[in-house]
């Protein structure tokens, strides 16, 4: 059985919103912070091969920049993952194709977790 683990990249003053999308003034702060020791920890803390879930405005997001992020441990990754996303609207996703659930589809989540992990 695959283990699920949750991700999620935050300042130790609780800000996880990354660019200024939506109003947010102080986007990016976080990038004159960021160290080689700092992404090799994100790397092996996601593992060597992972599948992603994202929500459609994550995927959206990531769909212009990581596939152009240039060859680094971490965009290898995040490309080569196969990427599961909630979406209403699977036949308007930019990029390669993901694979697709309905918001509301948890049975399907519940399917691929029975599955066996990337290797």
């Amino acid at each position: 059985m695959r283990k699920i683990r949750i991700m999620e990249h935050i300042s130790l003053d609780g800000v996880m919103q990354h660019d200024n999308d939506g109003g947010f003034a102080h986007g990016n702060w976080t990038v004159p912070y960021r160290t080689p020791a700092g992404l090799a920890a994100v790397v092996e803390a996601y593992g060597s091969r992972f599948d992603l879930l994202l929500g459609r405005r994550t995927y959206d997001a990531w769909a212009d920049f990581w596939p152009n992020a240039g060859d680094n441990p971490m965009a290898n990754g995040l490309n080569a993952a196969t990427k599961y996303v909630a979406t209403h609207r699977p036949g308007s996703l930019p990029g390669a194709r993901p694979r697709t659930w309905a918001p509301t589809s948890w049975r399907a989540f519940a399917t691929s977790k029975q599955q066996t992990a990337p290797t």
